[in-house]
């Protein structure tokens, strides 16, 4: 229902997560000789760049921001209030998340305000479900799919993590349909 009222314009539904790229691609699995055990240098991957990001469903756009450092709770606050700010206030907006414990505790004055001023609210999936967020499909495609391993050093790895999600909507799209 949510959805289809965003498709209209009645109301603007985000959703909402946290990810982190490497220098190195996440292995699924790998192999070695026959009696040998797979090794992998670990000191070339250790640089990463985390993202805080939102999806907007109805305009298929993205927003996010870049840390080369581990994503807190004010941060996470920060974000989201700067969202909430630019927010229509003339229409609902839901950002869904899911239970992650940064996603919590914003304080009742920050999550008031939010509603009253700019009609922001958060609202949270089950436990266990991060099908259910669209946004994971955005990390998954760009981690796995639209990203090139080809020059990725750890001195131009926030740079490139940055072109590549500035892309999305026009260079990398996905359809939810």
């Amino acid at each position: 229902m949510m959805k289809e009222q965003a498709k209209v314009g009645e109301i603007e539904l985000r959703y909402g997560d946290e990810s982190g790229f490497s220098c190195l691609p996440s292995i699924q699995g790998a192999w070695a000789p026959l009696g040998e055990t797979h090794q992998a240098d670990a000191s070339v991957g250790r640089k990463r760049a985390n993202v805080i990001g939102v999806l907007d469903y109805a305009k298929g756009s993205l927003d996010y921001r870049l840390f080369e450092h581990s994503i807190k709770r004010p941060q996470v606050v920060e974000f989201i209030d700067g969202l909430a700010k630019k927010s229509d206030p003339e229409r609902l907006t839901v950002l869904v998340m899911d239970n992650a414990k940064v996603h919590h505790n914003f304080g009742e004055e920050v999550v008031n305000r939010w509603l009253v001023d700019h009609r922001f609210v958060v609202m949270y999936l089950p436990a266990y479900s991060p099908e259910l967020n669209l946004i994971e499909i955005v990390w998954k495609h760009a981690k796995h799919f639209w990203r090139s391993f080809k020059s990725w050093g750890k001195d131009k790895l926030v740079e490139e993590v940055h072109a590549l999600l500035s892309g999305f909507g026009s260079k990398f799209k996905i359809s939810y349909a």
